[in-house]
């Protein structure tokens, strides 16, 4: 069965003769003539007790069901930057069916804002993070510890996916006699399973039906004196009990291991305030596998929009919003083209953007000519063109989430972990010669394989490459990176990347192939035993998917787990973040802001499918079915 298209139809800008944005597709406005912001003030933040109820939280939860303009959004970043008492971290989540373009959004805020340069500011940061229109959950990291995560599609298709413990619901979607279809029970028992303790709701409605539903959902819900026009709206209160996600007190995580996965767990965890002591025992960060030149940075798609497909997606997507904030990164987004191997995958290749419902931003096909243009070199086939993707230096990427760290970070090189063992704080890390090199609550196995010495259930084991280095005089110069079963860089620092060909006597002819299949003729000429390169050892696992996540207590580990491993005991405090393979590129700073979302007890930026297919207790769920 083919899978859901990927396509989302935006919304369309229509303002009614008064100048109200205005909704073809629901025939209503976005909001009442009295105005979108007061609206958003007065039902949505007063009616949830806001500002006064996240002061002093560490973090706090809102949800909304209608993410339109952006108005209540931004109403409630607004009110949040300018309170002293604010608490530490600010989450809204916020649910959209059709959402607007950038340039729709930046018309309107030009147009709504010009009497308040504060929210028009607020606008625009949204603006420059503003994702690619795809289905899924969008993680925007903004100033002043807010969160947007945006779920792009039918709220009624992705809340049931959410990871979350909501503090304050925002009832905003177009009013229920337009948008039947959203206000109903399988919604409102979303709210059920997502509240947390004491949460509240508000709404402008109050239709008998959504009353009565709420209250059927477990909410004590009362009529309130409405806004404008309106003259009554709706709030409620959570009547359950919820056990809260208890976060370690002392917020100290010891980290081993300094490539690209300990790097980005070291910055997420940072950004929330936590003290990162990190191990490794090379001499310096990046030494193992995210020490190579370059590496291609790339979405991939499958007929069937796969696990991997789908967190590749979300992955690409958010760590792009990520490269363009950290400085010092050397990278480039010059595009990538995937040539296809023969001509059935030429066929595949050139129905499977439309198939999929990709936006062209995300995806194109592309013919041999056409490629050979965007790469500036002629080329043996056409395939797919990734006009957002490009080329990293890893080396260069884990130094600017280092350096993101600031402070917060403790790095020690040149030390070696030779056991882990609970302590009065948590854990203690002591090396060989019996010397305690670190104590916290938390620990992350950001080892590579190496992580199995602490936890054998782990399945992650090495895979060795050779990365062919080609000097630039030697090959084309290439626009684009290209991949054909490997992946060739265009030239940085006057080296090109041919890789990655499995480690042996034949790897750099290995490589050499691997050009000739892209590029005709570009191999001619060149001695493999005369090349340069660079070998590693890339953590994988028979999957191909990370292993992020807590670790499970084997011990206590029963049959009946395996199928609700979210029920499965862990060991408090000790976490893992490694397998990424040969995509740690691409999926190191989403997998990073997951595990440190799961530590610290916020929403999850992935939906729950994504997360269970990275828990690192799936192998012993398996075995054990």
């Amino acid at each position: 069965m083919p899978p859901a298209p990927l396509h989302l139809t935006p919304a369309t800008l229509h303002l009614t003769e008064q100048g109200i944005p205005y909704s073809a597709a629901f025939d209503d406005i976005y909001h009442t003539q009295d105005g979108g912001l007061a609206q958003a003030r007065n039902v949505f933040l007063a009616g949830n007790q806001l500002p006064q109820r996240w002061q002093g939280t560490q973090h706090f939860a809102i949800c909304e069901t209608g993410f339109g303009l952006g108005l209540s959004f931004l109403a409630t970043w607004q009110a949040w930057r300018t309170d002293p008492a604010r608490g530490t971290r600010l989450h809204f989540i916020s649910c959209e069916l059709h959402p607007f373009s950038a340039a729709d959004l930046a018309s309107l805020y030009q147009h709504l804002f010009t009497d308040d340069a504060d929210l028009h500011a607020l606008g625009q940061a949204l603006i420059e993070q503003w994702p690619t229109l795809v289905p899924g959950l969008h993680r925007l990291e903004l100033a002043d510890g807010v969160v947007l995560t945006l779920l792009l599609g039918d709220a009624l298709e992705w809340l049931p996916r959410l990871s979350a413990q909501i503090d304050a619901f925002f009832l905003d979607g177009f009013a229920p006699s337009k948008n039947p279809e959203l206000w109903q029970a399988a919604l409102y028992q979303q709210f059920t399973r997502l509240a947390a303790n004491g949460a509240t709701l508000a709404t402008y409605t109050v239709a008998g039906a959504v009353r009565r539903g709420l209250e059927a959902a477990g909410f004590n819900v009362a009529r309130q004196p409405g806004f404008g026009s309106k003259r009554q709206m709706l709030t409620g209160q959570f009547r359950g009990k919820r056990h809260r996600h208890a976060a370690p007190t002392t917020q100290h995580a010891i980290v081993i291991g300094a490539g690209v996965a300990g790097s980005a767990i070291a910055a997420r965890l940072a950004a929330r305030g936590w003290r990162i002591t990190l191990l490794d025992q090379a001499r310096a960060p990046a030494q193992w596998a995210s020490g190579n030149h370059a590496g291609a940075y790339r979405p991939v798609l499958s007929g069937d929009d796969n696990l991997q497909a789908r967190l590749v997606r979300a992955a690409f997507l958010y760590g792009l919003r990520g490269l363009r904030k950290l400085p010092n990164v050397i990278w480039a987004p010059c595009g990538a083209l995937q040539l296809a191997r023969d001509t059935t995958e030429a066929e595949r290749f050139e129905q499977l953007p439309d198939r999929l419902g990709l936006p062209p931003e995300y995806a194109q096909a592309v013919t041999r000519q056409a490629a050979s243009a965007l790469a500036g070199h002629e080329l043996t086939a056409g395939g797919l063109w990734f006009p957002q993707a490009g080329w990293i230096n890893p080396p260069s990427l884990v130094q600017a989430l280092l350096a993101a760290a600031g402070d917060q970070l403790d790095a020690h090189f040149g030390k070696t972990v030779a056991q882990l063992q609970p302590g009065p704080d948590g854990w203690q890390a002591w090396d060989a010669a019996g010397q305690l090199l670190a104590s916290a609550p938390v620990v992350v196995l950001a080892n590579a394989a190496d992580a199995a010495r602490f936890a054998p259930e782990l399945e992650v084991g090495q895979d060795g490459r050779l990365v062919s280095h080609l000097p630039q005089a030697q090959v084309p110069a290439l626009h684009t990176v290209v991949c054909r079963g490997g992946y060739l860089t265009p030239a940085h620092g006057g080296l090109a990347c041919i890789g990655s060909s499995p480690a042996g006597a034949s790897a750099a002819g290995d490589n050499l192939a691997l050009l000739a299949a892209m590029l005709p003729d570009a191999a001619q000429g060149l001695d493999a035993s005369q090349l340069g390169g660079r070998r590693c050892h890339r953590p994988g696992t028979p999957d191909r998917l990370p292993l992020v996540g807590p670790l499970v207590a084997a011990e206590a580990f029963q049959p009946k787990h395996a199928g609700s491993l979210h029920l499965a005991p862990r060991r408090l405090g000790l976490y893992a973040f490694t397998g990424l393979g040969a995509r740690g590129l691409v999926w190191s700073q989403l997998c990073a802001e997951l595990l440190a979302s799961q530590i610290c007890g916020e929403p999850l930026p992935l939906e729950r499918e994504l997360v269970q297919a990275l828990d690192p207790a799936r192998f012993l769920a398996r075995r054990n079915k």
